[in-house]
């Protein structure tokens, strides 16, 4: 319910199953940061949760609105050996994960924007950040940040800079946060485990089941100019495919925003 506290010891069994740390806090700064510290002390996998955040952070350090015991806010930690042309998929990879957590946990049909955002209806439900460190010479240690909306109501979903949504006004049941966090995480630790990438067709193809604006004519809007085309979907490294007049082109996550076209 709204305002109960998340129960970190149920949690905290689910992440013991996966051979993770945890750090449960009733207000952090941020726990992607939190994660990175723990992983900079002991060199340990851990996932970090907490009810509120006061510097979260959305991609281009957008502020995160992080009100306390509403929704959900963590950061999975995990060690992957993960090349630098593929990386760009373990976003997907998380938000695929999320999505089937979400239809499972709270029946809600969820879609994705590339490259990190959830969505109902167009509108966004949550959100993802992924930071990362190198850790030797084949593995990385990646900061997997997701927030949800559980619990929002109308006056705070207004203070969200674009049309958003709250799992509570979706769901066909009454919503547990303990529970929906440790489906989250449950599905994001084994989807990143599991993901090969030397085989991301499978990604690919599911990625683009899930795409709320595959083959819609979409605005690519990049710091120094915005571009029109058809989304074709994600090539093999996780770059947005684009079609025009011109042929097609590629973008990468790191430097663009995506917007249906009118």
């Amino acid at each position: 319910m709204k305002g109960e506290p998340i129960n970190a010891d149920l949690v905290a069994q689910q992440v013991a199953g996966h051979d993770l740390d945890w750090r449960y806090s009733l207000e952090t700064g941020s726990t992607n940061v939190d994660v990175l510290d723990h992983y900079s002390e002991f060199r340990r996998e851990v996932v970090a949760f907490s009810e509120t955040q006061n510097a979260g952070r959305g991609r281009r350090g957008r502020q995160w609105h992080s009100p306390f015991a509403c929704n959900i806010y963590c950061t999975v930690g995990i060690l992957k050996a993960l090349p630098a042309n593929r990386q760009g998929l373990l976003s997907i990879v998380t938000g695929l994960a999320l999505c089937h957590a979400l239809r499972r946990s709270a029946d809600a049909s969820v879609s994705l924007k590339w490259p990190n955002d959830l969505l109902f209806d167009g509108r966004k439900l949550g959100g993802i950040l992924i930071e990362s460190r190198p850790h030797d010479a084949k593995r990385f240690f990646f900061a997997i940040g997701f927030g949800l909306n559980v619990f929002m109501q109308a006056p705070e979903l207004a203070e969200i800079e674009q049309p958003a949504a709250s799992l509570d006004q979706v769901a066909g049941r009454p919503l547990d946060r303990t529970e929906l966090l440790s489906a989250a995480i449950d599905g994001v630790v084994q989807a990143v485990r599991a993901f090969d990438p030397d085989d991301v067709e499978p990604v690919i193809a599911e990625f683009e089941a899930f795409d709320a604006f595959f083959g819609q004519e979409v605005e690519v809007t990049s710091a120094i100019a915005s571009v029109r085309g058809i989304n074709r979907g994600i090539a093999r490294d996780g770059q947005l495919r684009l079609e025009n007049e011109t042929g097609e082109t590629l973008h990468s996550s790191a430097e663009i925003s995506l917007r249906p076209g009118s």
